[in-house]
């Protein structure tokens, strides 16, 4: 049976609490990612944070349902998608980030240089072990609602496993 070990993410990019929102949404961007551990200069695991934290966050500030604030950057949707109106963000380093939805228009996000990663991080950490089965490490983060686990051993991050990690190894054993 395939264990989390065999399927995880081995070299973890992680963010600071200290980061700023502004680093951290550049370092999402940079990366291609949506989120990443928040481990202290100690190696210690403070918790996650997503790009889900961060319009949380405006939403909480500009009191508007989460829903309804859209994270973009770059291009708005292909037409395809936006005649079934769906919604996401494109993630292209060469432009700036920004934010559009009902509300958000005199947003100032001069607010994601003096708010840090510690103020919108999610501080539990949902971890599983490098032992743990495929199909365990999927009912858990079915059970939680989650997107990504962190692969923990003796204490120690090892790895990363997510949704995405699942798939490519249930497509693999097909």
């Amino acid at each position: 049976m395939m264990k989390v070990g065999d399927i995880m993410r081995q070299n973890v990019l992680t963010v600071a609490p200290d980061a700023t929102v502004q680093e951290l949404l550049r370092f999402l961007s940079d990366n291609e990612i949506s989120g990443a551990p928040v481990v202290s200069e100690r190696d210690e695991i403070k918790g996650v944070v997503s790009a889900t934290d961060v319009i949380r966050y405006v939403a909480k500030m500009r009191e508007i349902p989460a829903g309804d604030a859209l994270a973009e950057q770059g291009s708005s949707p292909p037409e395809e998608l936006a005649e079934e109106g769906a919604s996401s963000y494109f993630w292209d380093p060469d432009r700036s980030f920004s934010l559009a939805g009902p509300g958000l228009e005199a947003f100032d996000a001069g607010i994601f240089e003096s708010t840090t990663v510690r103020d919108i991080m999610t501080t539990a950490a949902f971890t599983v072990g490098p032992h743990q089965t495929v199909r365990e490490v999927a009912q858990f983060l079915l059970q939680g609602r989650i997107h990504r686990a962190l692969v923990v051993d003796t204490g120690r991050l090892v790895g990363l496993v997510t949704t995405f990690d699942l798939l490519r190894a249930l497509a693999e054993e097909a």
